[in-house]
């Protein structure tokens, strides 16, 4: 399900009138703002009714979409998922795998290392309240709604997951952070990001399943304001993989892999007139936060037991995270902090 929230009038000037009817956002057509939603929209604290009026509708559709979810979920025998005109990937996400995510890592940040990582990650960012942020690969916008719990800063939360995007959006909804943490689905081949918009954008490890990246890089720096920030962590490649290592790394992560190594990004970042401050082998922190959440997952386990419909999906997590294990210390990956400020 594609949702058209924010989606520019490209036909407008950037210059708004001062026309009470003029709007940098464009309304689906047929549709029209009735009294009551302007009114609405006032009082939520938005100066543009359209813009209050679209994100009603991605709600919607989003409430909508989950309930569907539910449904599909809940039923003993698989439907075809054309009969609820549903994505293909929708049930990749089930309760019970978030669930194991909540305990395996801090409750809705599916990182190694948690809110406090997160946080010790953003301190050189600097962020505030006046500052508004951009995150790809948002997952659930955990990381988003912590920092902008913590630090006042704004976040456009992106996932290219539809299903995660729109669980994520639930959980801003229900933290009353949908104006302050949205989280969107894009698509990275065309982000349709607004230009010299953010302060900062940030990626938290997952950027190396972002495909065409030397042309996505430069639509990140586009779309930074003057003296704009890049915080970026990924696993990059050490050596060359070839066609069966990746293959065996892609099936273990579910999708199609992108990676990079260290230096492509340096030159990249350079490239875009970056000035890199930061270019960090963090391999070693990275690894003792993977070993340790799952140490004490398995601990509590021993402990407590766990309900048996999340241990169905902790085989296959284990094995994907042991094989990111495997992978950082035989020396065919590296896990790299970025972090660049535009000259």
């Amino acid at each position: 399900m594609k949702l058209k929230f924010w989606q520019r009038n490209v036909d407008d000037d950037d210059d708004l009138s001062e026309d009470d009817n003029a709007s940098e956002f464009q309304m689906p057509p047929g549709h029209h703002l009735s009294f009551g939603i302007r009114m609405r929209a006032k009082w939520e604290g938005y100066d543009d009714p359209v813009e209050y009026y679209l994100l009603q509708l991605e709600i919607d559709a989003y409430a909508d979409w989950l309930r569907k979810m539910r449904v599909f979920l809940a039923r003993p025998v698989e439907p075809e998922l054309g009969e609820l005109d549903l994505d293909d990937e929708i049930g990749r996400w089930p309760p019970e795998r978030i669930r194991l995510y909540d305990k395996l890592f801090d409750h809705g940040i599916m990182i190694p290392g948690g809110h406090e990582y997160a946080l010790e990650l953003a301190k050189p960012l600097a962020l505030d309240e006046t500052l508004s942020c951009l995150e790809i690969g948002a997952k659930l916008g955990g990381v988003a709604r912590i920092l902008a719990d913590r630090l006042g800063v704004w976040v456009t939360a992106y996932e290219q997951d539809g299903e995660l995007a729109l669980l994520g959006m639930e959980r801003s909804v229900q933290s009353g952070v949908q104006k302050k943490v949205p989280v969107q689905v894009f698509d990275p081949r065309a982000p349709e990001l607004r230009k010299a918009y953010f302060n900062v954008v940030y990626s938290y490890g997952e950027l190396f399943k972002i495909p065409e990246k030397d042309a996505f890089l430069p639509a990140i720096a586009d779309t930074l304001r003057d003296h704009g920030q890049i915080l970026l962590t990924d696993y990059v490649l050490t050596r060359d993989l070839d066609e069966a290592e990746l293959g065996k790394w892609a099936k273990l992560e579910g999708e199609e892999l992108f990676p990079w190594t260290a230096q492509e990004y340096k030159e990249k970042l350079g490239a875009l007139k970056f000035d890199i401050r930061i270019a960090k082998d963090e391999s070693e922190t990275h690894l003792a936060h993977i070993k340790m959440a799952w140490m004490t997952l398995l601990s509590d386990i021993q402990k407590s037991g766990l309900d048996p419909d999340v241990m169905d999906y902790m085989v296959s997590e284990m094995e994907m995270w042991m094989n990111r294990v495997k992978m950082l210390e035989n020396g065919s990956l590296a896990f790299y902090r970025f972090y660049a400020t535009i000259r």
